[in-house]
């Protein structure tokens, strides 16, 4: 379905042309094979830095504005799955398990250090307590 979306949309806007051959390489190293939108966003990621890339090194129009076309249909896989959605979700859960963890080591640490701290309290009570008693049972 998408592959034909892309296919009227070039025809639409190129037709048939030298651009096609472009299209086919455009479409064979960037579609998207029903992956997670994790892959389709870091997909999307890799061709708009392979399109600033080409137009930097003032490649073949033709083939950026296949590289263009690609990236609206592949954003259009993006917004059609909610992508943004999921990511954010997904992004939210790893950001609640990263917090849980970090508060069960800072809860360790603090447990750990209260803990010496209150037997180093426990055998100074108790050695006073003890001279106390001494000095008390001497006199």
């Amino acid at each position: 379905m998408i592959k034909e979306q892309f296919n009227n949309f070039i025809n639409l806007t190129v037709g048939s042309s030298p651009t096609n051959s472009f299209r086919d390489l455009v479409q064979s190293e960037y579609a998207w094979k029903g992956g997670t939108c994790v892959q389709l966003d870091k997909l999307l990621r890799d061709i708009r830095d392979r399109i600033v890339a080409e137009r930097l090194k003032f490649s073949n129009d033709n083939y950026i504005q296949a590289l263009v076309d690609q990236k609206a249909v592949l954003e259009m896989s993006f917004a059609s799955n909610s992508c943004s959605d999921k990511i954010e979700t997904l992004r939210q859960k790893e950001t609640g398990v990263l917090i849980t963890k970090t508060s069960i080591e800072q809860e360790k640490k603090v447990l750990g250090s209260s803990k010496k701290e209150e037997n180093i309290y426990i055998g100074v009570g108790a050695l006073v307590l003890l001279v106390g008693l001494f000095i008390v049972l001497k006199k």
